[in-house]
């Protein structure tokens, strides 16, 4: 393998214009104009000749499995791959782009970067990783060159094919192949290796996040977590706990939030507690007269479409009313609701639900009924719309 790799051509495949490109280490990387969906892509190229190196049994089977796996799923944190593109010299990852610096960029003690922020980010990061062990993928290989903080204050990292793929290029660059853990993942089908390495690779993110505030409140309790982290990357459940504990943290830095959507009315409503990557319900599920509001945490709303793609909805945070929709129609769940950070729901039965609407306005149900059949056929229109869409691009 060269050990330079040239920059793209201006165009590639007729279709994404390069607007930069650089090399980093064993691949080249670029952003583009997506002429046809004129929209931005991320795009990662390696030669060929890098997927049937001994050193790591990655090959272009594994990498196409990864790509599809990859783009069936989305998550408001991660960077959605879109395709798996070669030519005669090279293979390519179109993602979405990033915006902003990585965080192995960034300086530290930034002045606009608060503690609660750097802990909120922490506990972020670390229920996608516990949420990607619960449906089997681990070996992400996510550090802080692949997660970047926008100047809106957001953050995404990369998608795991591309992560991978950068993993095993910069890995045979830097020590022909010989990479942490590498050799070890047998092509990533090592699990407790896998884990243990996600769960290092955890706790280098948690102290460069410590290190972006300028107060030095945040930086010795997350060194804990991190530690602790370390010492247990062998056991299974080592991100849920350190997850907990960032949680702990975060109490401890901003107090606890006040349960502002448990109100009296709502206190001796059953509830319950879920971890990310459980569902409080799927798409076509029967409705069984319930609804949830979100007291704590985060819920993802998608739709999964003909082909089994994950179409992103809606994000539903602290306070938002969550399968409203088949209490007021009851008709089968329209969309999924997965749970991305450690949540709280306050479980309303429907017949409690009505009643409450029913005191304040016979009208007022009827007309939320006729919107609940409009917003249906409306998700349902935009879900079609960005299959197609997707299927163009």
């Amino acid at each position: 393998m060269n050990e330079k790799v040239p920059l793209l051509p201006g165009t590639l495949f007729d279709r994404y214009r390069v607007q930069s490109s650089t090399n980093d280490q064993g691949f080249v990387r670029a952003v583009c104009h997506d002429t046809k969906a004129n929209r931005m892509v991320s795009v990662i190229g390696v030669e060929k000749s890098l997927l049937d190196h001994p050193g790591t049994g990655y090959d272009l089977t594994l990498l196409q499995a990864d790509v599809q796996q990859a783009r069936a799923t989305t998550h408001p944190s991660v960077l959605q791959a879109e395709e798996l593109l070669q030519d005669d010299a090279r293979i390519y990852v179109v993602s979405e782009v990033s915006e902003g610096l990585s965080l192995n960029r960034l300086p530290k003690r930034v002045a606009n970067i608060s503690a609660t922020f750097a802990a909120g980010a922490m506990v972020r990061l670390l229920s996608l990783l516990e949420l990607s062990q619960r449906i089997g993928q681990s070996g992400l290989c996510l550090s802080p060159s692949e997660a970047y903080l926008s100047p809106k204050g957001v953050i995404k990292v990369e998608n795991f094919a591309t992560a991978r793929l950068m993993h095993v290029a910069r890995a045979i660059h830097d020590r022909n192949g010989a990479g942490n853990l590498l050799g070890s993942f047998g092509a990533f089908r090592e699990p407790a290796l896998c884990r243990a390495d996600d769960a290092e690779r955890a706790a280098v993110m948690i102290e460069t996040l410590a290190e972006l505030p300028e107060s030095d409140d945040l930086r010795p309790l997350a060194q804990r977590v991190a530690g602790n982290l370390r010492n247990s990357s062998s056991q299974d459940n080592s991100i849920a706990n350190a997850v907990e504990q960032l949680r702990g943290l975060q109490n401890t830095i901003v107090g606890k939030r006040p349960l502002e959507a448990t109100t009296s009315a709502n206190a001796n409503h059953p509830r319950r507690s879920l971890r990310p990557g459980e569902y409080l319900f799927h798409q076509g599920d029967a409705s069984n007269g319930e609804c949830y509001v979100l007291d704590d945490g985060l819920v993802q709303i998608s739709k999964c479409t003909a082909d089994g793609r994950e179409l992103f909805l809606d994000l539903s945070k602290p306070g938002d009313i969550i399968g409203e929709m088949a209490v007021l129609d009851d008709r089968p769940r329209m969309a999924s609701a997965m749970v991305l950070e450690p949540s709280e729901v306050v479980v309303i039965k429907g017949t409690d639900f009505l009643a409450r609407l029913e005191k304040s306005d016979i009208i007022a149900v009827k007309l939320l009924e006729v919107m609940a059949s409009r917003i249906r056929y409306q998700s349902s229109e935009i879900a079609r719309l960005k299959e197609m869409l997707g299927a163009k691009a």
